[in-house]
């Protein structure tokens, strides 16, 4: 079991160390990390001044943006595009041909996510110039609270055969990551998206810079959990769909 369980150890960090060379390399990849990190210093600085922020809402608004962001333009981009691409020229059937399974591939899609999206937003919390100590603060919840949508984007890249369904299924992901953003602007949109899955944390980023939240705290917090708990339950689903896939593929290829 031991033995199993290092080389199973050992194929997830060679995929992880790929995907992050790759990310890197790609031009795709690259400039959407960047573009995101661009992005939200852009409204984090412009928007975050405008008149009709109060004080508070302001620095909530860029802390939001910063949350909100990265892992629509970085973390679903490596689960949903790169996976597409990969499996559209027959990457992963060679992996499994290898002794790679389809439970490592996906495993090391989403921790290389999870690791673009923390590296694109401490970027952009370097160009918003947010204190070490409150930056620090919110990587840490945000490796937790952006669970949801990685895993809702991992479903969508397990589920994805060819570039044009991922861009089809990158759609849903980018509105709900981007919703809680506009709800700044109104009440109304608020009312609809602090239960969606970033909603709970971003209402708890807003308490914590003064704002009245939508909800206690503890009902955020279990609230979050109850949507990684289930997106993560989906994503194993669709693992297992996708190991199937992969050895119909691999038998229709012998």
């Amino acid at each position: 079991m031991s033995h199993m369980a290092n080389g199973a150890f050992g194929n997830i960090r060679a995929l992880v160390a790929r995907d992050l060379l790759d990310a890197v390399r790609n031009p795709t990849t690259l400039m959407s990390c960047g573009a995101g990190a661009l992005f939200t210093a852009f409204i984090g600085s412009v928007v975050a001044t405008s008149s009709r922020l109060m004080p508070g809402e302001a620095d909530a608004f860029a802390q939001v943006a910063v949350l909100c962001i990265a892992p629509a333009f970085a973390g679903c981009v490596i689960e949903l595009y790169v996976m597409a691409e990969e499996r559209e020229r027959g990457a992963y059937v060679t992996l499994v041909e290898a002794g790679v399974t389809a439970g490592e591939i996906a495993v090391s899609k989403w921790l290389s996510a999870v690791l673009v999206t923390l590296a694109t937003q401490a970027v952009s919390c370097l160009l918003l110039g947010l204190a070490p100590a409150r930056a620090a603060l919110l990587l840490g919840l945000s490796a937790f609270g952006v669970q949801p949508l990685l895993f809702a984007g991992l479903v969508a890249g397990l589920s994805a055969r060819e570039q044009m369904s991922s861009s089809l299924l990158a759609v849903p992901l980018t509105v709900v990551a981007l919703a809680p953003i506009l709800a700044f602007m109104s009440s109304t949109v608020r009312a609809i998206t602090w239960f969606w899955p970033l909603g709970p944390v971003v209402e708890i980023l807003c308490t914590a810079s003064g704002m009245d939240a939508m909800a206690p705290v503890p009902v955020l917090a279990g609230l979050a959990v109850v949507w990684t708990a289930a997106m993560s339950a989906l994503a194993a689903r669709s693992c297992r769909r996708f190991a199937r896939d992969l050895a119909t593929e691999r038998n229709r290829l012998a």
